[in-house]
């Protein structure tokens, strides 16, 4: 069933502020980390920022906002893969990337169901962690395999995320929708920034990844929590975190941008 284009830009808006939100707190966490000199597990990764949300005043009526809208975007993507509305086409090509959309919001439709059981009182738990599903993934004979699959799509993901932010890939979308020049510098900045720093994170996530497939050993995975905290163990560490982290806020930001002058 076709949605209308009024309720796919519905989803397209509300999932895009959703999404921005969750990564500006991360950006704002890892800049806080470093300027207030905080210690190792400061950084946060999205599941802690939600639970974060839930903290603060009216914090179950936030999280219920949060929550749907990440399932906003959870459905869009979605309707994204199935629809092919980024016209990728059937080849192995086109049906690769219409799947990387599913897995996407796959991943988003799992951070809306934390929030959701946040808000309704469920306890701080969503189910396994991705730890527990590598190491379950490890556990079996061709789990090696897969978990270094999964490894290597998130390299190529990495590396995508850098091209786009160097080609400018992420300005056809607002091609022709009359922007100011103070619009698209926004838009063409936050995202070479935003798209640059998802590269790094996601870079050290494939490589860890990586690592766990070839030392059969789960706890060397790392989320986008533990790769910030990586980032700050190393040389230098604090100032990599803070240009990562103001990096992610750009990212962050650059979802806003997208909800408000993007259509689909």
């Amino acid at each position: 069933m076709a949605l209308s284009h009024s309720t796919q830009n519905k989803l397209f808006t509300t999932g895009y502020i959703a999404k921005g939100v969750v990564y500006c707190l991360i950006g704002i966490f890892a800049v806080i980390a470093v300027v207030g000199g905080a210690g190792e597990g400061s950084t946060s990764g999205p599941k802690a920022v939600i639970s974060w949300i839930g903290t603060n005043p009216f914090g179950k009526v936030l999280l219920f906002l949060i929550g749907a809208g990440l399932l906003a975007y959870c459905s869009w993507r979605w309707y994204t893969a199935v629809k092919d509305k980024e016209n990728e086409g059937s080849d192995k090509e086109g049906l690769a990337k219409r799947a990387g959309y599913a897995v996407s919001g796959t991943a988003y439709g799992v951070l809306s169901a934390h929030a959701f059981k946040l808000a309704f009182g469920g306890g701080g738990s969503s189910g396994d962690s991705k730890q527990d599903i590598i190491a379950r993934l490890l556990a079996e004979s061709w789990g090696p395999w897969v978990v270094g699959i999964i490894a290597a799509i998130m390299a190529g993901v990495a590396i995508f995320q850098l091209y786009r932010a160097l080609t400018d890939k992420h300005m056809e979308h607002i091609e022709g929708l009359g922007l100011g020049h103070h619009e698209r510098e926004t838009f063409k900045k936050t995202g070479e920034v935003g798209l640059t720093a998802r590269f790094v994170v996601y870079g050290i996530i494939s490589f860890f990844l990586f690592r766990a497939a070839l030392m059969d050993d789960p706890s060397q995975f790392k989320g986008i929590g533990e790769s910030l905290n990586f980032i700050q163990d190393q040389t230098y560490g604090a100032v990599l975190l803070a240009l990562v982290g103001l990096g992610l806020l750009a990212y962050g930001i650059f979802m806003f941008v997208r909800a408000k002058y993007e259509r689909v």
